[in-house]
């Protein structure tokens, strides 16, 4: 009986034993190498001075082995290394004629990579062959075989490349993201770490890094169900999660750049990454006014998850492309696979509690750049030359307006502290939302149908700064230009206070005619500007310059500033557009002055015609282009304003949300009026 109990009680324990594995999982983290980084790490191991062969054996004159070149090579598959090289084998005869055998060629060695217990990548040499300078097998060959197995085989075999450092950074990020209530059972996965079966593809080597995770963490996260949008505080809250993640892409961005110095960054890689940028700053707004749900309770997550999927294979191209040094190399292999892996174990075991950190974020851009003494995470509003120079933007402008002497027959509001400013009569109300139904629009403009620019007179000439010239003399020449331009007095006399004029004027009923005029000139002039900095082709020059009054008009119902609250402020959406154009404070941080954009009329409609010229250049035309429709460049060009590059085809899509037909079906309505020569009605937010 007590042996039948000891037999019950041990097919127990086998029982739970067996039972463990049944109710884990293994998560594959896969680190992958290229094979441009293996290769120049075994170039810098064998042949430390590569403009010379390596000796790998020499005694006396005639008995040698000399190696050049190597190469580690994958095919079909398989990892192979070659190398020219040349031997000999000889003594002297009798101390008069020598006695030498002598080969030159190339070798070629099948390999077999595997991972030591040190975490060191390893070559097994599988089979090896020489060959003659021909390429033929050679006629005297066996004393060159004996020199390779005694001295080449060995220096390969012993050859390792270091896993322990991007291991170590790999699971260090993932403590990093790492939740408190969540740290046990991470460090229990973390603990049966270890080397699965290697294997390769055309560009280099996989290494999966196996991890054992209780099965119950490996369920899926139940969504939230849908969420009404962010009030004020939880919007400036939220705005606050997200600077890290922005800071971070900045922060990359930037040193990809840097690090390509010597290669630099052409132009299909700047726009990639001026659209990630961009794209995801977008992104964040989607969610912050409500127009993308959130899904988790984490959509910083969501977003780096979408940044990183077009991260990853901009930072690939440039690491195999752009020659950069084998450390840089490293960097980035170990930036890749670290931010591939969070993901991977994020996906893969979500109920591990791995989250964005901003202390996972730092971790992870300074395996990008260890040495830099730069916070990754350093958030500001400040203009940003290095970001600007890098996707080129035009110099900014002088940053002071010229005072002129006043006009005592011009009412100037300017005298008042600004955002304080007494209320004096009320307005008409600006209706800045693009609900309004479109009413019959003219003939939309063919191709045929569009004249050619108009001469840009003299006085459109941008300032020279060395002149001293300042933005107020800049923007009265613009008015000066545009009434020349059209055969009518200028709308404003030389004497006046142009900066005074503009600054906090909420225009009255009986102001409206006046403001209109100036702001419509304002606006012609600018456009008409950017159409020459940009040397825009003649058939779509004139479709710009209709757009940007027309995106001012759905923008902002051309107006800087409203009243609020018995004051004068500039006029702000809850998502952080400012101004006339709303150009948003958080899309366009570090390209253009925060300040200035709130207080200048002139900056704000610059910034506005420089970002919309952008958009119409790179995917208006071309979506013109494509459909046979040069107005099409217009619609594509404000989609992609109003919601980023992602949307700028949104327009010819029959699954667009009522909200996104609205706003192209409305900016449509007010460009078309435009092109037919109609005038603002700014009391009504149209174009009659």
């Amino acid at each position: 009986m007590q042996r039948l109990f000891q037999s019950f009680l041990l097919f127990c324990l086998l029982l739970t034993t067996e039972a463990t594995p049944l109710c884990a999982k293994t998560v594959e983290l896969p680190l992958f190498l290229r094979a441009q980084i293996l290769q120049n790490a075994l170039v810098e191991s064998l042949t430390p001075q590569p403009e010379r062969p390596t000796v790998l054996f020499q005694e006396g004159s005639y008995n040698y082995l000399h190696i050049s070149k190597p190469q580690l090579s994958i095919r079909d598959g398989q990892p192979y290394f070659s190398c020219n090289a040349t031997a000999g084998m000889g003594f002297d005869s009798l101390g008069v004629l020598p006695s030498v055998v002598k080969w030159s060629g190339s070798i070629l060695m099948k390999l077999n990579f595997y991972v030591d217990p040190q975490w060191q990548l390893r070559y097994r040499i599988i089979d090896s062959a020489i060959y003659n300078e021909k390429g033929g097998k050679p006629v005297v060959s066996g004393f060159a075989w004996e020199l390779c197995k005694r001295f080449l085989h060995p220096r390969l075999e012993q050859y390792a490349f270091d896993l322990a450092m991007p291991k170590k950074d790999i699971t260090a990020l993932l403590r990093a993201c790492s939740s408190p209530t969540n740290t046990a059972p991470l460090e229990t996965a973390l603990n049966t770490l270890t080397v699965g079966t290697l294997r390769t593809n055309a560009d280099g080597l996989i290494v999966p890094l196996l991890l054992t995770v209780a099965d119950a963490q490996t369920q899926a996260v139940t969504p939230l169900p849908p969420q009404a949008p962010l009030g004020f505080e939880e919007m400036e809250k939220l705005q606050h999660v997200f600077e890290p993640l922005d800071a971070f892409l900045v922060f990359i961005i930037k040193n990809l750049s840097a690090d390509t110095v010597n290669a630099p960054v052409n132009a299909q890689q700047q726009k990639q990454l001026f659209d990630l940028l961009i794209t995801s700053r977008y992104q964040l707004l989607m969610i912050l006014t409500g127009q993308t749900p959130m899904e988790s309770e984490d959509p910083l997550r969501l977003l780096f998850i979408d940044a990183w999927e077009q991260l990853r294979p901009i930072i690939e191209q440039n690491s195999g492309k752009n020659g950069l040094m084998q450390k840089q190399l490293l960097r980035y292999m170990t930036f890749i696979n670290a931010g591939d892996a969070l993901l991977t174990l994020d996906a893969a075991a979500p109920d591990l509690g791995i989250h964005l950190t901003s202390d996972g974020l730092r971790r992870l851009a300074r395996m990008l750049q260890p040495g830099s003494g730069e916070d990754p995470l350093h958030f500001d509003w400040q203009i940003d030359p290095a970001l600007r120079q890098l996707f080129q933007f035009q110099p900014e402008p002088e940053a002071k307006l010229q005072d002129f002497p006043p006009d005592s027959t011009q009412k100037s509001p300017a005298d008042f502290p600004p955002e304080s400013m007494p209320v004096p009569t009320p307005a008409p109300a600006s209706n800045s939302t693009p609900d309004s139904t479109p009413q019959t629009a003219p003939k939309p403009i063919i191709e045929q149908d569009i004249p050619a620019p108009p001469t840009h007179d003299s006085t459109l000439n941008p300032p020279d700064p060395a002149q001293g010239s300042t933005t107020g003399q800049y923007l009265l020449n613009f008015l000066v230009g545009v009434a020349h331009a059209e055969n009518s007095p200028p709308m404003i006399m030389i004497g006046t206070d142009l900066n005074k004029r503009l600054d906090h004027w909420v225009p009255t009923t009986e102001e409206l005619a006046e403001y209109e005029k100036i702001i419509s000139q304002l606006l012609k002039s600018f456009a008409r500007e950017q159409v020459k900095q940009d040397n825009l082709e003649p058939r779509y020059a004139t479709i710009y310059q209709h757009l940007v009054p027309a995106t001012a008009m759905i923008e902002s119902c051309w107006q800087q500033y409203e009243r609020k609250d018995d004051k004068i402020v500039t006029l702000r959406s809850p998502s952080g557009g400012i101004g006339i154009m709303q150009i948003n404070q958080h899309v366009w941080r570090g390209f253009y002055n925060i300040e200035r954009l709130q207080g200048d009329v002139a900056y704000n409609i610059q910034a506005g015609s420089q970002i919309l010229m952008r958009y119409f250049k790179e995917y208006g035309t071309q979506v013109a282009k494509e459909n046979g429709n040069p107005a099409h460049a217009a619609r594509a060009a404000y989609a992609a304003y109003n919601a980023g590059p992602r949307a700028s085809r949104r327009f010819m899509k029959p699954d667009s949300n009522a909200r996104q037909k609205r706003v192209d079906e409305h900016l449509w309505n007010l460009y078309q009026k435009i092109a037919a020569g109609g005038s603002a009605d700014v009391a009504n937010c149209n174009i009659l």
